[in-house]
Protein backbone atom coordinates (compact mmCIF):
# COMPACT_ATOMS: atom_id res chain seq x y z
CA UNK A 1 0.00 0.00 0.00
CA UNK A 2 2.73 2.42 1.00
CA UNK A 3 4.78 1.27 -1.97
CA UNK A 4 1.94 2.16 -4.36
CA UNK A 5 1.56 5.63 -2.86
CA UNK A 6 5.31 6.15 -3.09
CA UNK A 7 5.31 5.17 -6.77
CA UNK A 8 2.36 7.47 -7.48
CA UNK A 9 4.09 10.33 -5.65
CA UNK A 10 7.25 9.74 -7.67
CA UNK A 11 5.27 9.83 -10.94
CA UNK A 12 3.55 13.03 -9.87
CA UNK A 13 6.86 14.62 -8.87
CA UNK A 14 8.49 13.71 -12.21
CA UNK A 15 5.48 15.04 -14.11
CA UNK A 16 5.64 18.36 -12.27
CA UNK A 17 9.41 18.58 -12.78
CA UNK A 18 9.09 18.02 -16.54
CA UNK A 19 6.29 20.56 -16.78
CA UNK A 20 8.38 23.18 -14.95
CA UNK A 21 11.36 22.49 -17.21
CA UNK A 22 9.19 22.83 -20.32
CA UNK A 23 7.64 26.11 -19.22
CA UNK A 24 11.04 27.50 -18.23
CA UNK A 25 12.59 26.66 -21.61
CA UNK A 26 9.60 28.12 -23.45
CA UNK A 27 9.74 31.34 -21.43
CA UNK A 28 13.50 31.70 -22.01
CA UNK A 29 13.03 31.44 -25.79
CA UNK A 30 10.32 34.09 -25.76
CA UNK A 31 12.54 36.43 -23.74
CA UNK A 32 15.35 36.08 -26.29
CA UNK A 33 13.06 37.12 -29.13
CA UNK A 34 11.78 40.21 -27.31
CA UNK A 35 15.23 41.74 -26.82
CA UNK A 36 15.21 43.46 -30.23
CA UNK A 37 15.07 47.25 -29.91
CA UNK A 38 12.82 49.12 -32.30
CA UNK A 39 14.79 51.83 -34.08
CA UNK A 40 13.33 55.05 -35.46
CA UNK A 41 13.26 55.68 -39.20
CA UNK A 42 16.27 58.00 -38.92
CA UNK A 43 18.25 55.44 -36.92
CA UNK A 44 17.45 52.67 -39.40
CA UNK A 45 18.46 54.90 -42.33
CA UNK A 46 21.76 55.80 -40.65
CA UNK A 47 22.46 52.18 -39.77
CA UNK A 48 21.74 51.01 -43.31
CA UNK A 49 23.80 53.80 -44.91
CA UNK A 50 26.72 53.10 -42.56
CA UNK A 51 26.60 49.40 -43.35
CA UNK A 52 26.67 50.10 -47.08
CA UNK A 53 29.47 52.63 -46.61
CA UNK A 54 31.55 50.05 -44.81
CA UNK A 55 30.70 47.21 -47.21
CA UNK A 56 31.08 49.18 -50.45
CA UNK A 57 33.63 51.87 -49.46
CA UNK A 58 31.23 54.71 -50.22
CA UNK A 59 32.43 58.31 -50.12
CA UNK A 60 30.61 60.84 -47.90
CA UNK A 61 28.50 62.21 -50.76
CA UNK A 62 27.30 58.73 -51.68
CA UNK A 63 26.57 57.95 -48.05
CA UNK A 64 24.46 61.08 -47.57
CA UNK A 65 22.45 60.36 -50.74
CA UNK A 66 21.89 56.76 -49.72
CA UNK A 67 20.93 57.81 -46.19
CA UNK A 68 18.22 60.07 -47.64
CA UNK A 69 16.98 57.28 -49.91
CA UNK A 70 16.89 54.87 -46.95
CA UNK A 71 15.10 57.47 -44.80
CA UNK A 72 12.41 57.90 -47.47
CA UNK A 73 11.99 54.12 -47.64
CA UNK A 74 11.86 53.77 -43.83
CA UNK A 75 9.16 56.45 -43.56
CA UNK A 76 7.17 54.80 -46.34
CA UNK A 77 7.41 51.45 -44.55
CA UNK A 78 6.18 53.03 -41.31
CA UNK A 79 3.13 54.32 -43.16
CA UNK A 80 2.46 50.88 -44.57
CA UNK A 81 2.70 49.29 -41.14
CA UNK A 82 0.22 51.77 -39.72
CA UNK A 83 -2.40 50.82 -42.30
CA UNK A 84 -4.88 48.06 -41.70
CA UNK A 85 -3.30 44.63 -42.28
CA UNK A 86 -5.92 43.67 -44.88
CA UNK A 87 -5.21 46.82 -46.87
CA UNK A 88 -1.48 46.07 -46.60
CA UNK A 89 -1.94 42.65 -48.19
CA UNK A 90 -3.64 44.26 -51.17
CA UNK A 91 -0.70 46.60 -51.65
CA UNK A 92 1.88 43.86 -52.26
CA UNK A 93 2.53 44.83 -55.89
CA UNK A 94 2.85 48.49 -54.93
CA UNK A 95 5.44 47.64 -52.29
CA UNK A 96 7.30 45.36 -54.70
CA UNK A 97 7.52 48.17 -57.27
CA UNK A 98 8.67 50.59 -54.56
CA UNK A 99 11.42 48.15 -53.52
CA UNK A 100 12.58 47.89 -57.13
CA UNK A 101 12.60 51.69 -57.48
CA UNK A 102 14.55 51.93 -54.21
CA UNK A 103 17.17 49.49 -55.48
CA UNK A 104 17.43 51.41 -58.76
CA UNK A 105 18.00 54.69 -56.88
CA UNK A 106 20.76 53.09 -54.79
CA UNK A 107 22.35 51.60 -57.93
CA UNK A 108 22.34 55.03 -59.61
CA UNK A 109 24.60 56.39 -56.84
CA UNK A 110 27.12 53.54 -56.94
CA UNK A 111 30.08 52.81 -59.17
CA UNK A 112 30.16 49.66 -61.32
CA UNK A 113 32.39 47.85 -58.83
CA UNK A 114 30.15 48.83 -55.91
CA UNK A 115 27.08 47.64 -57.84
CA UNK A 116 28.73 44.25 -58.35
CA UNK A 117 29.54 43.95 -54.64
CA UNK A 118 26.02 44.97 -53.68
CA UNK A 119 24.46 42.49 -56.12
CA UNK A 120 26.56 39.70 -54.62
CA UNK A 121 25.55 40.81 -51.13
CA UNK A 122 21.86 40.82 -52.12
CA UNK A 123 22.16 37.29 -53.50
CA UNK A 124 23.75 36.13 -50.22
CA UNK A 125 20.93 37.75 -48.26
CA UNK A 126 18.31 36.03 -50.46
CA UNK A 127 19.99 32.67 -49.90
CA UNK A 128 20.07 33.23 -46.13
CA UNK A 129 16.39 34.19 -46.09
CA UNK A 130 15.49 31.05 -48.02
CA UNK A 131 17.53 28.91 -45.61
CA UNK A 132 15.85 30.51 -42.59
CA UNK A 133 12.40 30.02 -44.11
CA UNK A 134 13.19 26.38 -44.83
CA UNK A 135 14.48 25.94 -41.27
CA UNK A 136 11.33 27.49 -39.79
CA UNK A 137 9.10 25.23 -41.85
CA UNK A 138 11.12 22.17 -40.90
CA UNK A 139 11.18 22.98 -37.18
CA UNK A 140 7.42 23.24 -36.84
CA UNK A 141 7.04 19.47 -37.23
CA UNK A 142 10.37 18.12 -36.02
CA UNK A 143 12.38 18.19 -32.84
CA UNK A 144 15.32 20.64 -32.88
CA UNK A 145 18.64 19.37 -34.12
CA UNK A 146 21.32 18.56 -31.55
CA UNK A 147 23.42 21.64 -32.40
CA UNK A 148 20.35 23.92 -32.16
CA UNK A 149 19.41 22.96 -28.63
CA UNK A 150 20.54 25.31 -25.88
CA UNK A 151 21.37 24.04 -22.45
Amino acid sequence: MKLLKLIEMRKLLFTIAFAVLGFTASYAQKAERQERVKLSAEERAEKSASALQQKLSLNNEQKSKIKQIELDRAKQQEQWHKKDSDAMKGKFEERKAAMKAHQDKIDAVLTAEQKTKLAASREEAKAKMKDRARDRKGRSHKAPKAEETKI
